[in-house]
């Protein structure tokens, strides 16, 4: 952050000037920075979106120093056309965040599976409690991408918030590994978890899973595959503007349409923010389901399931994103199903926000919502 009183005061702002409105059955809390305009993007969004590269380097001195170490990522590669689509589309994936905690150790695990083992990442500040809450935190990445690296920062900064421990799951990625083997990595991690949380100095009746996107789809799945065993290992889900159903695109919406965004003045950034994912479901959905596969299963898309015996939800969306229309009618559904839910939407930002932390004041907010969710438990 390059002005950590001005990013303090807008960070406080998100709570102050918080509104709340009913929708679809849900109570729906409106959270904006205090610089921020009903119907215009996020000042912070909008700079990243609108720089170019000459703009960059004529203002270099004036910009947030994560804005001068993720150059490559707003820009893209030089070198764009050697570059696979799948390989660029990673190439996006990836923005580097500031590290806001302070005295966390990191540690890489190993766990077993049935499909072999899976690689995690352990964050914790060192304690003798031997019932600290614990998150295991699912990157997102339309499946196909992300990596450790972009949440190691979030993850480092949610554990230092609730005094616990943050499990990264380094899930294998479509095209290469198709559904569901990302899927069954992830569950593999909540069940390890559990077995081990006296070994992990974590309680039993503490652990929470949360992530964004795609991790969102692979959080909730997983607490609906804990549902439908009894197991109860799951006290928790942060789900991250995540992603519910395999089927809605921008060409075959059910929920999605352009009039549920606020766009006065028709600015085309948010025309365009509002329909980016829909414009690649349909790719994405081809990349990560085999061939077969019901696109409706419930561990695919969400909200094709009952969601009654959920634990509590805390739902969070961006509001200009495609992703936020199905996202709006699941909090519906959780209210209708008597799932303890509480939603918030971040007024101005995109799809991906989670991946700028110290840049977005939205994303520490976010973290600090997670945080006394497992605190309170």
């Amino acid at each position: 952050m390059k002005d950590r009183k001005e990013y303090d005061a807008l960070l406080r702002s998100l709570k102050e000037g918080a509104v709340t409105i009913e929708l679809e059955g849900a109570a729906i809390e409106l959270r904006s920075c205090a610089d921020r305009q009903p119907g215009q993007v996020d000042p912070r969004s909008a700079l990243a979106a609108h720089l170019t590269r000459e703009e960059f380097a004529a203002r270099r001195l004036e910009l947030d120093g994560e804005l001068w170490a993720n150059e490559d990522h707003l820009f893209g590669p030089p070198d764009p056309e050697n570059y696979s689509p799948l390989a660029l589309l990673r190439f996006q994936f990836g923005w580097t965040s500031s590290d806001l905690s302070c005295g966390i150790r990191t540690l890489h695990r190993e766990i077993p599976s049935p499909d072999g083992p899976v690689s995690v990442y352990q964050y914790e500040r060192v304690s003798p409690r031997p019932d600290r809450p614990c998150v295991v935190l699912i990157h997102g990445g339309g499946f196909f991408g992300g990596v450790i690296p972009t949440v190691e920062n979030q993850c480092k900064l949610l554990a230092q918030l609730m005094d616990g421990v943050v499990l990264a799951v380094e899930y294998p990625l479509c095209p290469e590994h198709k559904y569901p083997a990302g899927f069954n990595a992830c569950w593999a991690t909540v069940v390890w978890a559990h077995e081990n949380a006296a070994a992990l100095g974590v309680g039993k009746n503490k652990i929470g899973v949360a992530g964004d996107s795609a991790g969102g789809n692979l959080s909730l799945a997983c607490g609906l595959r804990d549902r439908d065993e009894g197991g109860g290992r799951i006290a928790f889900l942060g789900l991250i503007y995540p992603t519910l159903s395999r089927r809605e695109s921008l060409h075959s919406a059910r929920w999605w349409r352009p009039e549920l965004y606020e766009n006065p003045s028709g600015d085309p950034l948010i025309d365009q923010q509002i329909r980016q994912i829909g414009l690649t479901e349909d790719q994405t959905t081809s990349w990560y389901l085999p061939e077969g596969q019901d696109p409706d299963d419930p561990y695919v898309s969400p909200i094709e399931a009952d969601p009654a015996g959920l634990p509590k939800v805390l739902l969070m969306t961006a509001e200009y994103d495609f992703l936020r229309a199905e996202c709006d009618a699941y909090a519906g559904m959780l209210a209708r199903a008597g799932v303890p839910c509480r939603c918030i939407r971040y007024g101005g930002i995109f799809h991906g926000t989670f991946d700028r932390l110290g840049y977005a004041p939205q994303v520490e907010d976010m973290l600090r919502e997670i945080a006394s969710e497992m605190s309170a438990l």
